[in-house]
């Protein structure tokens, strides 16, 4: 019994993944092979293979794997390389400074994606919106941001990383807080530059912060951007902003195509339970911790 004691203390958080979590992952698995639109009256179809087969004959499939890496790409510049450059620059100026500053930046995190959506989408607004009205006295052109295809997925992304950015930048100088006074010092001592400093000191100590934000954007970078999409565009214009998890609703939820929905699921957490693997192998890589 006494053995048994901690496995019975683990028991609640197991039930609740199992429940929530692996049955969810084969009743997924088993939908993939029917033709179903989710209502209790109508039969089940088998359909075998065909909603795989229908998957990669889709003509739209290549431009939503190319829209889901348009936005990874965003919000890895927002979430690690923007970062990276306010924190570095946030340590050389005074306490009372960087507590502002760091409050100022991190405010967006406390907004619901919903109201950020809305926000914009009143910001980025065709006629009267403050973007436009800005670009107005500028000369320049009205542009509707969210309806051209050219510039649709432009603005998610910004408005995406501008999400993002603040527990980024938090991260990051958390890091940089945990790298010790002693190694800049005898930097200093030996007479060696900022860059040098940064590259050789700053970048190798905060390496397993930088692997820890790449493999948290870029796995978590749909479910980031879906709120926003759902509100903003709904995977348009023309199908320029539909991404993965953007694709899947749309199928699941809109068309009630469960099937090729429940086919592209399974298909989409294989790729990215192999890209998890990758990441974590990169994270042992190219880490490098102080003892």
């Amino acid at each position: 019994m006494a053995r048994a004691e901690p496995y019975l203390y683990l028991l609640p958080a197991l039930l609740g993944l199992i429940v929530w979590v692996y049955r969810p992952l084969v009743q997924t698995f088993d939908y993939s092979f029917y033709n179903w639109n989710l209502l209790p009256t109508t039969p089940k179809l088998n359909v075998g293979w065909s909603n795989y087969s229908q998957l990669l004959h889709l003509p739209q499939l290549g431009q939503v794997i190319d829209t889901s890496g348009f936005f990874i790409a965003g919000l890895i510049i927002f979430g690690l390389l923007i970062p990276l450059l306010i924190g570095t620059v946030i340590e050389n100026v005074s306490l009372r400074a960087r507590s502002f500053y760091r409050a100022l930046i991190f405010l967006p995190v406390l907004v619901s994606p919903v109201v950020t959506a809305t926000v914009w989408q009143f910001l980025l607004a065709p006629s009267g919106g403050f973007v436009d009205t800005i670009l107005g006295w500028l000369g320049m052109d009205q542009t509707n941001w969210l309806q051209q295809p050219n510039t649709a997925k432009y603005a998610v992304a910004l408005i995406g990383g501008w999400k993002v950015l603040g527990i980024s930048v938090l991260i990051v100088t958390a890091g940089l807080a945990a790298i010790s006074t002693e190694y800049y010092e005898a930097a200093a001592i030996d007479g060696a530059s900022r860059a040098q400093v940064f590259r050789r000191i700053t970048l190798p100590l905060l390496s397993p912060t930088l692997m820890f934000m790449f493999i948290t954007v870029v796995l978590l970078s749909s479910q980031i951007i879906f709120p926003l999409l759902n509100v903003l565009t709904q995977g348009g214009p023309e199908g320029s902003t539909t991404d993965i998890y953007y694709f899947l609703y749309s199928n699941g939820f809109t068309s009630f195509n469960v099937g090729l929905a429940s086919a592209a699921a399974v298909c989409f957490f294989i790729v990215f339970g192999l890209l998890a693997i990758a990441c974590v192998k990169l994270l042992d890589r190219f880490s490098f911790y102080d003892n």
